[in-house]
């Protein structure tokens, strides 16, 4: 499995999670748009998780 894939899966189930357990409504404009936000920044995200593997 690719890292995208993985985090692609990874914001998903958060959404989902938010949704059953908190009883939050996301639309499906807005669940496009975190997708979309999470594919973007993902070089960013791994980056920033590595940094502070080195600490």
């Amino acid at each position: 499995m690719k890292v995208q894939d993985f985090a692609y899966q990874v914001s998903k189930r958060t959404m989902e999670l938010l949704e059953t357990a908190q009883h939050y409504k996301i639309s499906e404009a807005h669940r496009k748009e975190i997708l979309a936000a999470i594919r973007r920044e993902l070089d960013d995200l791994i980056e920033k998780s590595m940094s502070k593997k080195k600490e």
